[in-house]
């Protein structure tokens, strides 16, 4: 497991960023609704946006092996590896490295609970309100 070293950019901190980098009279016109109607940004936005908000409970890793998992919380004498997918379709290949690991979890744009190719996986603004009911570490 590596350390996330950096914080991720919320995505306030990525528009304002990138409106100052690309001057324009309507930023939210020009750049904001492109990048959030791109399913490549938003995807990468919901990541980030979930693992800045976990951060905030948990010491939080990434896993890079054969594969990535994004997001492994340190939990009392273990960890819990979450997958973030904010996407309709998900391939095989992107679950390979999460599947690996009997307690991992996918948190995904889905209405329902359920399995998808054997893992466990929820509602992503479920988990994130269920995270928002814990009490914050001091």
């Amino acid at each position: 497991m590596q350390a996330l070293s950096a914080p991720s950019a919320p995505p306030f901190i990525f528009h304002a960023v990138r409106s100052w980098l690309h001057p324009s009279p309507d930023p939210y016109s020009s750049l904001v609704q492109p990048a959030t109607a791109d399913p490549m940004w938003i995807g990468r936005l919901v990541e980030a946006t979930v693992i800045t908000q976990y951060r905030q409970y948990y010491p939080t890793y990434y896993i890079k092996a054969e594969g990535e998992v994004d997001l492994a919380l340190v939990v009392e004498n273990g960890f819990e590896p979450l997958e973030i997918k904010w996407t309709e379709q998900l391939r095989p290949k992107d679950l390979k490295q999460i599947a690996k690991y009997r307690n991992g979890r996918i948190l995904a744009k889905s209405r329902q609970p359920g399995l998808i190719n054997g893992i466990p996986s929820e509602p992503l603004p479920l988990a994130l309100l269920r995270l928002g009911a814990r009490p914050r570490p001091v």
